[in-house]
């Protein structure tokens, strides 16, 4: 059975490819006992939290 050089190159060319793709970004775990409201709204307190202690004080 022949080679199919085009599906050879796809291969190879997707091989490459997977080599300098970024790693998917990491998602934090949620806790399975707290509801999903809470955790987004603990995400996102933490979030505001966060750029208001970066903000610079005159």
């Amino acid at each position: 059975m022949p080679i199919d050089p085009y599906a050879a190159l796809n291969a190879m060319i997707r091989a490459e490819a997977a080599r300098f793709t970024p790693p998917p970004p990491k998602t934090a775990p949620s806790d399975p006992d707290r509801p999903a409201a809470e955790a987004e709204a603990e995400a996102e307190g933490e979030a505001v939290g966060t750029a208001a202690a970066a903000a610079p004080s005159d």
